[in-house]
């Protein structure tokens, strides 16, 4: 077709034809050209734009792995704090049954300082003594803090 439409052109052997004909060539190879360096433009923007979101996928990347870290040290911190907790705990038992023991032992101490009477010693009693070493011991076992 363009064959023969330059055989139509060049068989008139006119310039005008041709001259035409060049410019509308020139004109597609501008318009091309331009297309072209605007198609480039395009995808140089684009480039960009991967290289920015897979420079903010990357730290993402690195937050996510940091928070991860994170994770695992609070879940060894929370697990420290539990076991600390559950010693202070059983701590407390411990120390509440040794109070509740102590009180319980200072009560009956008091019910037998309280129900004791005294009374005169009889002629016999006065013969026989308790040494000092056991007399010593009985007041430092009766002396016992609470």
């Amino acid at each position: 077709m363009l064959g023969s439409a330059l055989q139509f052109f060049i068989g008139q052997r006119s310039w005008i034809p041709l001259a035409v004909m060049t410019t509308m060539l020139l004109a597609a190879c501008a318009w091309m050209c331009v297309q072209g360096l605007r198609l480039d433009a395009v995808r140089a923007d684009a480039a960009l734009q991967i290289q920015a979101e897979q420079a903010a996928h990357n730290a993402t990347r690195g937050q996510l792995v940091a928070a991860g870290h994170e994770i695992v040290r609070l879940r060894s911190l929370l697990e420290l704090a539990r076991n600390a907790t559950a010693t202070v705990q059983d701590s407390l038992r411990d120390a509440l049954a040794r109070e509740s023991e102590a009180v319980s032992a200072a009560a009956a101490r008091k019910l037998i300082l309280d129900q004791m009477r005294t009374r005169v010693r009889t002629e016999a009693e006065r013969m026989e003594v308790v040494d000092d070493a056991t007399r010593d011991a009985v007041a430092a076992r009766l002396n016992l803090p609470l």
